[in-house]
């Protein structure tokens, strides 16, 4: 058991890394190509030459992180194959339509940015190019929403109805049951029983064929991940996220480069503020939006939100109580609450397994209890970085309303670009492990556990080192030659010229 925990420990950990490391790329293609969007047409509106030159330059730095973030994405993809195979029947019914139309969306993306970059300057009306960019960034997005909504039916799995409910007495109703509860819970009785420790004996088809003969089609609506109103929610808060990091990134560089360069600094003043704006209203944009967001987890994602409020016992949650019932004092449930209706289940005689629910509603909502210190002290320090990134936001903002207050003291907005460079990044990462840690201890919150569906061979230390390796090696060449290219670019973007 100990030598499981530890292989788990490991696998857990290298998708992780892999995530963070894909998520790079992701916010590099998604939040430039939003900037590319507004500043190619702020230089075609204002017929000016330097936001339509950073334009350029931006569409190189996507072509490169789209190429590793393509090889990271498939890794990623893949993984939930290789690594995570008893997810094969998510993949193939709840999962199907995002990841499909995935796929299309990534092709869509993948041959508009070619013509994207090659297409500059060649037609004789420059709008017909920023057609190309405007569609080009819809691939990109819609590309990031249906990933969005996969990871987001795995935090509130949609359409189970009642079922997560009979095995644990906290929990909400899911939407209407949408799926053939017979079929669903043999799997969570193959799963739970011993014999069948992890995934890998629903990846053998004769199973899967097994159970469609015995109990029909699993799924009623393969468009259930994309309707659930926690995906609608989830999608616009993680591009928002994703968006003002790669903003915040441009806004940076052009920092450092007014900071460095003063005889061009009115040059990159010009073009950061413009950049930083953009930022800084999506941050402001985020704030707001953050506010369903965290609806959506109270509503479902109870152990959750007890964790990110410090629940240990049940109690007032002054920030929630505030903007979800207008009462400071309002009461919310905590893990006092959730052990005590797990100790008194409604239904002990039902098993799972040979496991009565009664057990595994006590044991995994303990499990859940030890993930709370974490992810408080993750939240409370997203929130510290968040209130300090709305400061920064509002300085930048008074710079367009204040203009002669900031003239001879522009140093102090490129510092505050350099400063939201890490501290954007840092918001989003610190969100995404309160959202996958939150919803431990399961890969599918409420329903299948991480070791239910991992890969029963051994990965060793050897191959661990090989793939952190090979991605280390990825991010290395990806930021030398989005160095170069910038250094020395292409000669037919014409960069420079007036």
């Amino acid at each position: 058991m100990n030598s499981l925990g530890t292989g788990l420990r490991g696998i857990l950990d290298l998708s992780a890394l892999g995530i963070y490391i894909h998520s790079i790329t992701v916010a590099i293609v998604i939040g430039f190509s939003i900037t590319l969007t507004i500043i190619e047409f702020l230089g075609l509106k204002k017929k000016d030459s330097a936001f339509i030159s950073l334009a350029k330059q931006i569409s190189i730095v996507i072509v490169v992180a789209f190429v590793f973030g393509a090889a990271t994405g498939t890794l990623v993809e893949f993984g939930l194959v290789q690594v995570w195979n008893g997810v094969i029947l998510a993949i193939g019914s709840f999962f199907f339509t995002p990841l499909f139309l995935e796929l299309v969306a990534f092709t869509i993306e993948a041959t508009l940015l070619i013509a994207l970059l090659y297409t500059w300057d060649k037609f004789k009306n420059p709008w017909t190019h920023w057609i190309i960019t405007v569609t080009y960034t819809g691939g990109a997005l819609l590309s990031g929403a249906l990933i969005t909504s996969v990871n987001s039916w795995m935090q509130a799995p949609w359409g189970t109805g009642e079922i997560i409910n009979k095995i644990y007495p906290w929990a909400p109703i899911y939407g209407p049951l949408l799926v053939n509860a017979d079929f669903l819970l043999s799997v969570k009785e193959a799963l739970v029983t011993r014999w069948a420790s992890s995934g890998a004996p629903l990846v053998n088809p004769t199973i899967l064929n097994m159970l469609t003969n015995s109990y029909g089609e699993l799924l009623k609506d393969p468009w259930v991940s994309l309707t659930s109103p926690y995906a609608l929610t989830s999608i616009i808060h993680q591009l928002l996220a994703t968006t003002i990091v790669g903003v915040f990134w441009i806004a940076g560089a052009l920092a450092y480069n007014g900071l460095r360069m003063k005889e061009k600094r009115d040059y990159y003043l010009k073009l950061f503020k413009t950049v930083a704006l953009i930022g800084s209203i999506l941050l402001i944009i985020q704030g707001i939006e953050g506010h369903e967001q965290g609806l959506m987890v109270y509503l479902y994602q109870p152990t959750k939100f007890a964790m990110i409020a410090g629940l240990e016992k049940s109690g007032p949650y002054l920030p929630a109580g505030l903007t979800i019932f207008g009462d400071p004092n309002y009461v919310f449930k905590g893990f006092d609450y959730f052990m005590q209706v797990s100790e008194n289940h409604p239904t002990p005689n039902l098993r799972i397994g040979g496991m009565p629910v009664k057990e595994i509603a006590v044991m995994d909502t303990l499990k859940a209890f030890e993930k709370l210190p974490l992810v408080k002290t993750l939240y409370e320090v997203k929130i510290s970085l968040a209130a300090l990134s709305l400061i920064i936001s509002l300085i930048i903002i008074s710079s367009f309303v204040f203009r002669k207050f900031w003239h001879g003291r522009e140093r102090i907005l490129f510092y505050g670009g350099l400063a939201m460079f890490f501290i954007a990044p840092a918001l989003a990462g610190l969100g995404w492990a309160v959202r996958e840690i939150g919803r431990k201890p399961w890969t599918v919150y409420g329903l299948l556990y991480p070791e239910e569906l991992v890969t029963p061979n051994p990965i060793g230390l050897e191959i661990v080192l090989t793939i952190i390796g090979g991605l280390l090696l990825g991010l290395i060449i990806t930021f030398t030659t989005i160095y170069l290219v910038l250094k020395k670019p292409p000669k037919f973007l014409k960069i420079g010229e007036g």
